[in-house]
């Protein structure tokens, strides 16, 4: 079967995207949390939209593993994912690599304009790569293993 596969990826280890969902206990707050959350994203996809000068479309939300993934198309093909429990995955996936570079350079921009100026947001910029099916990408599996350090 013939496979090709190029992916922009980016893992917010330094927990300072917006729409991360913060882990609360009380019911009532979670659920505020996740409204505040998911408010954040809209306006993150919007930002993500007119830098990437195509729609976005929301897709749903996926439950894979007890991963939570929103879920995204391109107009123009491709696909975005989103894990908001900390630490935020983020994977873009393509079958062209020009499209994967258009959208390496379209979220760069538009998380430039969300993330405060600091050294770790230059640092979580700069960690955004392009990525193809030989690299070495982030797994479910690999995503557990930092969230059980970060816990600790």
């Amino acid at each position: 079967m013939k496979s090709k596969h190029i992916f922009v990826a980016a893992l917010d280890v330094g927990e300072i995207l917006p729409f991360s969902i913060k882990d609360i206990e009380k019911l009532a707050e979670q659920i505020k949390e996740q409204e505040r959350a998911k408010k954040e994203l809209e306006k993150f996809i919007g930002i993500l939209e007119n830098k990437f000068d195509e729609p976005v479309w929301y897709m749903g939300t996926d439950i894979i593993g007890e991963k939570y993934y929103e879920r995204f198309i391109f107009d123009n093909g491709g696909f975005f994912e989103i894990m908001q429990e900390p630490p935020v995955a983020l994977n873009a996936h393509f079958v062209h690599e020009k499209r994967a570079e258009k959208f390496h350079e379209s979220l760069k921009d538009s998380l430039k304009q969300l993330l405060p100026d600091s050294p770790i947001s230059d640092m979580f910029l700069n960690s955004i790569e392009i990525k193809t099916q030989e690299a070495d990408s982030l797994t479910v599996h690999k995503w557990t293993k930092m969230k059980n350090i970060r816990k600790k």
